[in-house]
């Protein structure tokens, strides 16, 4: 193992402003991605609760936070064991200790500026309207058989990581490294390649979601190439960023939900010990680990600490069970990477570094499942993220005429940003953000300079025109998003 290999300087374009060591170019990378737009739009975004007027509850920007917190501290344990294994420089790492952990805790910023307004069920709008509308268009133009196409594949898969490597490679160029781009990269398979099937499939983990899109392929591939990444596999510190996410916001959304009433500290805690209890009946899980009662001991702790307390019992509950749960799965998740460092390095290791029969990973799996019991299922949550699919689906609705458009038309309207005999059209392309219309003219750039064009053209071109509007959508804050829908409908 050589983190020489791994931790490079190399860019898809040569910075004009070239540093000396890997350190200083992690830093021009944390200045490259601090100050996108990228990042700036993750405070309009919702964690859990779309168009939340009290700033203590968490927003895409507070959970980055707190998630580059973690990451820094488990790639800080990381080094500290390899040291003491007196391994650093064999490793590779004797120089390249900052850079290691900037890598990291730039990648946990940027690990959600993919995801859309309204959260996980803003994913799920997209790809319900790409299902029902988008496909149809297809099939309108080209025939039933466009069902089986790659490109077709590829769009009814809209997915947040993938989302986020389009976003910092084509949409923004923020011209990052390829290493500090690979962390970002957690799922290994491109959006128009099937899921595993097969429970035995050794990539089933790796694969379990599409990792990018065909648009970014070719990027991808000579990342990889640059890297020594073989074909389905990560980059090494992809692992770290990974479970600093699954490890803030395992306890972050039952924090928001009890500063949002929607559980007390008595619900909370009597709901963690009994899902922790569930599991007795599980045949997956080693009884011995559940005898141990790891979080309803730590939950018990918490409790007691919290009656102490005169007036902010929610607080003291869960920043006393936040500290110890975070403190205990970090040092898990560093003792984890150093324990399979071979698999982690090659990026061959199919399972998540908070993964194991153990009472770690039944602690992270018992406070997503409150979560999924208690808080999004909750109604106030529910009906928001009904709210949050009417304004999204709506907003694709209103710009599908441009999808509409024949090839010619709307070549003639992005050359000239006018069509005569489509003033709707017209005016739905003015209405388009300057960046992504940039970002769909040079990739049909080929396609519009051949004299003749064939059906495989004009599939591409529909292709990128899609891109096009879900990019759009997509990279909308909530409150714009909702302001935008309440405009276009005319609602006052």
């Amino acid at each position: 193992m050589d983190y020489n290999s791994k931790l490079k300087h190399e860019r898809f374009r040569s910075s004009t402003a070239p540093k000396d060591t890997l350190d200083e170019e992690m830093e021009s990378d944390r200045g490259r991605s601090i100050n996108s737009a990228a990042v700036r739009r993750l405070q309009q975004k919702t964690q859990v609760f779309p168009l939340e007027s009290n700033s203590a509850v968490r927003s895409r920007l507070t959970h980055s936070l707190e998630v580059q917190q973690v990451g820094r501290y488990i790639a800080k344990l990381v080094l500290k064991k390899i040291t003491q294994n007196d391994k650093l420089k064999e490793l590779g790492l004797e120089d390249k200790q900052d850079g290691f952990t900037s890598a990291i805790e730039i990648a946990c910023l940027l690990h959600d500026v993919g995801n859309p307004p309204f959260g996980h069920f803003g994913e799920e709008a997209i790809n319900m309207w790409s299902e029902k509308s988008l496909l149809n268009i297809f099939t309108q133009k080209f025939g039933e058989v466009i069902k089986e196409n790659y490109l077709v594949k590829d769009l009814l898969c809209f997915e947040g990581n993938a989302q986020a490597i389009r976003l910092l490679h084509s949409l923004q160029d923020l011209n990052l490294t390829y290493s500090q781009v690979a962390c970002l990269i957690k799922y290994t398979r491109p959006a128009y390649e099937p899921k595993p099937n097969d429970a035995t499939d050794s990539f089933k983990y790796r694969k379990k979601k599409p990792g990018y899109y065909f648009s970014e392929e070719e990027y991808v591939h000579t990342l990889q190439n640059s890297l020594n990444i073989a074909s389905g596999n990560r980059f090494p510190l992809t692992y770290i960023m990974e479970a600093a996410d699954d490890i803030s916001y395992c306890i972050a959304d039952l924090d928001d939900a009890l500063d949002k009433d929607i559980l007390n500290v008595e619900q909370l805690h009597d709901a963690i010990k009994e899902i922790w209890e569930s599991y007795l009946d599980d045949e997956r899980i080693d009884n011995a680990v559940i005898k141990k009662r790891y979080l309803p001991n730590l939950a018990d702790n918490a409790y007691e600490r919290c009656q102490l307390e005169n007036h902010n019992k929610n607080h003291k509950y869960i920043l006393t069970l936040r500290t110890n749960l975070v403190n205990d799965l970090a040092n898990y998740a560093s003792d984890r990477y150093i324990d399979n460092h071979d698999e982690v390095f090659n990026g061959t290791l199919d399972a998540s570094l908070l993964d194991g029969n153990d009472e770690f990973n039944l602690a992270t799996e018992v406070l997503k499942n409150v979560a999924a019991k208690y808080v999004f299922s909750a109604k106030e949550v529910e009906r928001l993220e009904l709210q949050g699919h009417a304004i999204i689906s709506g907003l694709l609705d209103i710009y599908t005429p441009l999808l509409n458009l024949d090839y010619e038309d709307f070549k003639t309207l992005s050359q000239n940003e006018f069509l005569k005999s489509s003033p709707i059209e017209t005016r739905l392309y003015h209405d388009l953000s300057n960046k992504h219309k940039r970002c769909y003219c040079e990739c049909v750039q080929s396609v519009f300079e051949k004299e003749e064009v064939s059906d495989a053209d004009k599939i591409l071109e529909l292709y990128y025109r899609s891109r096009l509007l879900i990019d759009y959508v997509s990279g909308m804050t909530d409150r714009y998003a909702f302001e935008e829908y309440k405009s276009l409908k005319a609602i006052d």
